[in-house]
């Protein structure tokens, strides 16, 4: 019953998501709309990660099973864009080397944020601290 709960909280964000997306007209997918509602009622913790755990790990160990359409769909268009394909392939690894270079560069922008944050409390604490002392 448990997994049905949190299966339904899911199914839930990604109707809003899709409800959303009808004033939009389309402009915004549903289901990023759904992730970004998820992602605020979590930050918000209006929804606790409790609430989904267990189904959202069993969905992204079973991500590939669901790309599965997909990478059919593709090799029904493949003898449309044969003659496309050396292109295709060139942009797939151009802008894959891209999106792990911007992933990295955000990982690095925000270690180093949080370090520049806790360096920053960790003196405000030794003020405070020498302040009382006195």
């Amino acid at each position: 019953m448990k997994y049905l709960k949190q299966f339904a909280i899911l199914c839930a964000f990604c109707f809003a998501g899709d409800l959303l997306s009808v004033p939009l007209h389309g402009k915004i997918p549903g289901n990023v709309l759904g992730l970004a509602l998820l992602l605020i009622f979590l930050c918000l913790k209006w929804v606790k990660e409790s609430h989904i755990y267990e189904v959202g790990e069993f969905l992204q160990q079973n991500m590939a099973f669901f790309f599965l359409p997909a990478t059919l769909g593709i090799l029904e268009a493949l003898p449309q864009v044969g003659s496309q394909f050396g292109i295709l392939l060139l942009i797939s690894f151009i802008t894959t080397f891209l999106t792990a270079a911007a992933a990295a560069f955000t990982v690095v922008f925000v270690i180093r944020l949080q370090s520049r944050r806790r360096i920053r409390r960790e003196i405000q604490a030794e003020t405070e601290e020498a302040s009382c002392r006195k």
